[in-house]
């Protein structure tokens, strides 16, 4: 898309944001549970961080989850598809 606006595929994140698909967009959107934070300079700058980031934030999710009846989850699961572009305002 960026290549398509810009002539640059070097702006794609300006073109995610023009777009709307930001990570902290898509969280108010509810597509995504949680943004999980990237070290300083972002991910690729140290990975090992991240990966430890980012299996915390799935471990304490999943223990959330696996608290819930599977009746629960599959009603949440239902709800959540069913609130897909409904408009919210």
């Amino acid at each position: 898309c960026a290549s398509i606006l810009w002539k640059s595929a070097e702006r794609a994140a300006d073109a995610a944001k023009a777009m709307g698909i930001t990570s902290d967009r898509l969280h108010e959107l509810g597509l995504v549970d949680k943004v999980v934070s990237e070290p300083l300079g972002g991910a690729h700058r140290d990975p090992a961080l991240m990966a430890a980031n980012l299996k915390l934030e799935l471990v304490s999710a999943l223990d959330k989850l696996q608290a819930l009846s599977v009746e629960e989850l599959l009603e949440r699961r239902y709800d959540r598809l069913m609130a897909y572009g409904v408009s919210q305002g």
